[in-house]
């Protein structure tokens, strides 16, 4: 892979996750900023991982992705409404793809297709930590 192309286990913050197995739970687009507030999945490399509860199958803990220093952004296929979970929380799936090249993001789940121009994304963990049981 060309060293201005990244996929998402290379990027600062992102080695010990999966994003694919993760739960989006709201995007906010405002100006300079996007946010993703996510139930994110930590594997067993991840400092703060945890082994699951019974019925857990994976360790989840409460963060937001931020991208700072948005100057362009095209968000394209949204409108797919979200799924309620068995707790009435809404969930809009996972992140399919999350990868660089250059300056340029690119993100893509259930809920479209964001490309964006911004500073890295950084993962800001919860106050609350980690989250219920996804299993069930």
């Amino acid at each position: 892979m060309n060293p201005e192309e990244a996929d998402y286990p290379q990027l600062g913050g992102f080695e010990h996750v999966h994003l694919e197995d993760s739960f989006v739970l709201g995007i906010e687009a405002t100006p300079a900023r996007l946010t993703l507030d996510v139930e994110l999945v930590l594997t067993p490399q991840h400092p703060a991982y945890r082994s699951p509860a019974p019925g857990e199958q994976n360790c989840y803990a409460r963060a937001t992705i931020e991208f700072r220093n948005v100057r362009n952004l095209n968000w394209t296929g949204q409108g797919t409404p979200p799924a309620t979970d068995v707790s009435g929380e809404k969930d809009y799936g996972g992140i399919d793809a999350l990868s660089r090249s250059g300056a340029v993001f690119h993100l893509e789940g259930d809920w479209g297709a964001i490309d964006m121009t911004s500073d890295a994304p950084e993962i800001r963990f919860g106050p609350d930590g980690f989250t219920r049981n996804r299993a069930g």
